[in-house]
């Protein structure tokens, strides 16, 4: 082969192979780039996906930005809302307000005005009770205050024999009410020892010049009264309590009947006189059970027994005669004996007129020379009937002037002459048979 053949086929398979190879390597270059912008390629996706990433991100949190908004958009709404409610509410509630500030301001005058005059009104009544002596409404202060005064005004009369202010300051004193009875107790005692207490009574030296009746009336008020007689602590204040209760006509008689009948019952000496008089001006049945029963059982006051005698013959009520039937027979004492015999005559009396049971030993009754049992028929000419009809024959005498009264004692006639002054007597009327 010559040479130029084999050099154009070594050219030719030359050819063959480097047109491969370069086709080859060529290839490798473009594979090269596109695997470089392949790379790029999944770069800029990862970065694509990366920046999708984060915009997903600061979408989700502008979504959050736009959902915090809102919510605070919303609660600003809701504030704005509630500012509003709240304003409105706060001028409502000072309407309110001023509503209840003038209903307030109303009432309180009106009340103000309610207020003057229920005092008024108090006071108006405070005046009236305390005219009527009665002053329970006063204050414990007021109390203590007023007893000072009282007690000064009754001390200075005391001392300036001054009668009326005497009487008057004891009077104004029991009105206090029991907070003053004590007090009232303990100057009582002074003008007692005046006027002459127990045994004793009515002939002390008496410089303020009391009669029986103003010496009584001393102790006025029922309560003191009461109060007296059941407390014990002065006993001549009890006796003085008792002679009261039968001057107590407004008082249940039957209270009255009660507590002079228990001092008779737990009393002797003096205080059982005083309390058989109460019983005798005391017109409730429950008297003479009392009398009768004391009758039946003391036996050591003969006096008082008697006294007890005259005044159930006084009553007259069959109750009363069976005690005086069994004292005229079996009394331990001849002189209760014989008061019970003489008692029994006013059931079949002499005379008509009021047949005397009690005779004052100081009075001008006795003075004059009554006696228990006695029948007076006639004072100053007038005939008596009743004891209503001497106090209403008294009025024909003159001051300072005598009277003459008959008597029927027994079978007799007396004529005796009374002088002025208190009589002293007690009876009751009776019928000729």
């Amino acid at each position: 082969m010559s040479k130029g053949v084999f050099a154009a086929i070594l050219f030719i398979v030359g050819a063959l192979v480097a047109a491969p190879a370069g086709y080859f390597f060529a290839r490798l270059g473009v594979e090269g780039e596109l695997a470089g912008l392949r790379r790029e390629r999944d770069a800029a996706l990862k970065r694509a996906e990366t920046a999708e990433g984060e915009s997903r991100n600061v979408l989700s949190e502008l979504d959050h930005v736009k959902a915090a908004k809102a919510k605070e958009d919303g609660n600003s709404g809701q504030i704005a809302a509630d500012h509003e409610r709240l304003a409105r509410e706060k001028g409502e509630a000072n309407d309110r307000a001023d509503k209840a500030e003038a209903e307030l301001r109303k009432a309180k005058n009106a009340s103000e005005d309610e207020r003057r005059s229920a005092q008024a009104e108090a006071d108006r009544l405070k005046a009236v009770l305390e005219k009527n002596g009665i002053y329970e409404h006063l204050s414990a202060e007021e109390i203590q205050a007023r007893m000072k005064d009282g007690e000064e005004r009754f001390r200075r009369g005391l001392e300036g024999k001054d009668k009326q202010a005497v009487m008057k300051a004891l009077a104004d004193l029991q009105k206090l009410g029991p907070a003053a009875y004590d007090k009232c107790i303990e100057l009582w005692q002074l003008a007692s020892e005046d006027y002459g207490t127990g045994e004793n009574w009515g002939k002390g030296p008496n410089t303020l010049g009391l009669n029986m009746q103003e010496y009584v009336s001393l102790i006025s008020n029922f309560e003191l009264i009461k109060y007296g007689i059941t407390d014990g602590k002065n006993e001549g204040f009890k006796i003085n309590a008792l002679y009261g209760l039968e001057w107590r006509a407004n008082e249940p008689a039957a209270e009255r009947a009660k507590l002079a009948g228990d001092a008779l019952l737990n009393s002797q000496g003096y205080t059982a006189q005083a309390a058989i008089q109460a019983l005798s001006g005391i017109p409730d049945p429950s008297s003479t059970r009392y009398l009768s029963d004391y009758l039946s059982k003391n036996a050591d006051n003969p006096d008082a027994r008697k006294t007890a005698i005259q005044v159930l013959a006084q009553k007259n009520t069959p109750e009363g005669w069976a005690a005086i039937d069994k004292a005229a027979a079996s009394d331990s004492d001849e002189s209760v004996r014989e008061a019970a015999r003489q008692a029994s005559l006013v059931r079949n009396p002499k005379a008509t007129g009021v047949m005397i049971t009690w005779v004052d030993a100081n009075g001008q009754g006795a003075l004059a020379g009554i006696k228990v049992g006695d029948i007076m028929t006639s004072y100053n000419g007038k005939v008596i009937r009743q004891l209503s009809d001497i106090n209403e024959a008294k009025k024909s005498v003159a001051a300072g002037e005598s009277a003459p009264v008959k008597i029927v004692r027994g079978e007799a006639t007396l004529e005796l002459t009374l002088a002025p002054g208190q009589i002293g007597i007690n009876g009751v009327a009776v019928t000729a048979k």
